[in-house]
């Protein structure tokens, strides 16, 4: 067997019984170079010239892509500086083909973008105008059905004059007379600043230069003790590497230590019924480093005490509904700033039933179901729910009891002014001396004209109670065209002076109507 003319080793042959068949097996795994590549299997009788027999494939190897990345044309990549535009070509050997092909720099993925100077095209990538901040490690991702492949990393070093390490440049220290001061400055530089140089002035347009410090790539130490006032004033450095000085000097200004300024602008975040966020902005920190504390009070007692190296805390373990008064300072070698301006929060009620938390801050019981030597938690709902029903159930028994004493306690009411039912027709009225509608030959019930006076005005004791008697006259019944016997009426005053408890009737003139 062989491989392109290529002898292949470690095929294995047997023979069959009866020794007419002989088979050869070849175990090999191909490579991505094998594609493409003929695979020839040739068998011959020795003893029988020209009996050679062979069978071929043709190798078809599938492998996910193979990726390397380079520096366009032209480019020295040690020689790269702020301004220049470069590019990077992306190479791939891939079957089947690529489907996606990625462009990567510290593994963050890139995509086009004008304005920034970044332009992707398939296998190349355009760096225009590049910055210090263009550096870093930058490859090329392939993918394929059979796989993914990214290239070694590329390490681009765009060179840059030195600038101040920490951003702004410009520091306020602290210092107490004959005490040494420690500054450090650091400077960031491709390719590293080595040489760096300070001065000190504390008169406008008037400098000198110090030289007592140490150096080391990329920074320098100083180490400055003022000793008089003429001694407090502005400290400024400056890095150098082969690309030239440092524009911008890193500037510190000295002076006199103290205590520092409280904070100030605070603002509350997220406000619930336990919790409450407070941040705030630092103040002046007298010339040294600072830390801060945050007072919680609640009345004239201490809830909280927290403190932190950023004005920025989180209160917990708060009752809901509760206004408490918080203060902030800040603390440095030198001592405690004054308070800021109480800020009063007031927490949100409870949506529910109590947590029943543990407290951490002093004052505050923790652990306990019993707050101030009231109960916390379901019982306390609990005793809520039966008094408010025992207060419920006392007022309807105050209110029964007022309405049954008034009906009682009032016989001569209840006999003069109660509305009494009109008698049926065999039953005898009560008062003999108030005679009631009576007709003995024709019933209520045939006569639907009549429509007899109420009782209850008859009967009001506030006005002169009548006798009333009905006497029959001659009507006919529109409904059923039947004849009515008609009734006579008759009213005869009751005199005020009438006696409703015994219901004897004064003596009475007659009238008809």
């Amino acid at each position: 067997m062989s491989d392109d003319g290529v002898s292949l080793e470690g095929g294995s042959g047997s023979v069959s019984s009866d020794g007419n068949t002989t088979t050869s097996i070849l175990s090999f795994s191909p490579t991505a170079s094998d594609h493409g590549l003929i695979l020839t299997c040739k068998a011959s009788n020795q003893r029988i010239p020209m009996s050679e027999l062979r069978d071929t494939w043709m190798l078809r190897v599938l492998y996910p892509p193979k990726v390397t990345l380079t520096l366009g044309h032209g480019l020295d990549a040690d020689d790269i500086k702020e301004g220049a535009d470069v590019y990077f070509e992306c190479h791939l050997v891939a079957n089947p083909w690529v489907l996606r092909v990625w462009w990567l720099r510290d593994g963050q993925r890139l995509l086009s973008n004008a304005t920034s100077g970044i332009i992707v095209s398939n296998q190349t990538l355009v760096l225009q105008g590049v910055s210090r901040s263009s550096s870093g490690r930058y490859c090329c991702e392939a993918s394929n059905t059979e796989g993914s492949s990214r290239s070694p990393p590329f390490h681009l070093k765009v060179k840059f004059e030195p600038i101040c390490g920490d951003g702004s440049g410009r520091k306020v220290l602290g210092a107490a007379k004959d005490e040494p001061l420690s500054i450090e400055c650091k400077v960031e530089a491709e390719p590293t600043a080595s040489l760096f140089r300070w001065s000190f002035n504390s008169t406008p347009g008037i400098s000198r230069d110090l030289t007592e410090f140490t150096a080391e790539p990329g920074g320098s130490m100083l180490t400055y003790i003022p000793k008089v006032a003429a001694d407090y004033g502005t400290l400024q450095c400056w890095g150098r590497n082969e690309l030239g000085s440092q524009r911008n000097p890193c500037t510190y200004h000295i002076v006199p230590a103290g205590k520092p300024d409280p904070p100030n602008g605070c603002d509350l975040f997220n406000v619930t019924h336990h919790s409450v966020v407070l941040t705030c902005k630092k103040g002046f920190d007298g010339g040294m480093k600072q830390k801060f504390a945050l007072l919680v009070k609640s009345g004239d007692g201490l809830m909280a005490n927290l403190s932190a190296n950023v004005p920025e805390f989180l209160v917990s373990n708060l009752e809901p509904a509760q206004d408490y008064a918080v203060t902030i300072f800040s603390i440095n070698a030198k001592g405690w700033s004054k308070g800021s301006s109480p800020i009063v929060v007031r927490t949100l009620p409870a949506p529910g039933l109590k947590e029943q938390r543990r407290s951490t801050g002093p004052g505050m019981g923790g652990g306990d179901d019993r707050i101030g030597g009231g109960f916390n938690g379901p019982w306390l709902y609990i005793l809520l729910a039966a008094g408010s029903t025992l207060i419920v159930a006392a007022a309807v028994g105050a209110i029964v009891f007022v309405i049954r004493r008034f009906k009682v306690d009032s016989p001569v009411r209840e006999r003069r002014c109660e509305p009494q039912r009109s008698p049926k027709r065999e039953e005898v009225p009560l008062n003999p001396g108030v005679s009631t509608f009576t007709d003995t030959s024709v019933s209520d019930d045939k006569n639907p004209d009549l429509i007899p006076p109420s009782n209850e005005s008859l009967l009001e004791c506030s006005s002169a109670p009548y006798t009333i008697t009905a006497r029959p006259s001659s009507k006919r019944n529109s409904a059923t065209q039947m004849p009515v016997k008609p009734y006579h009426v008759t009213w005869a005053p009751i005199l005020q002076s009438r006696n409703c408890a015994t219901q004897t009737p004064p003596p009475h003139k007659e009238s008809s109507v």
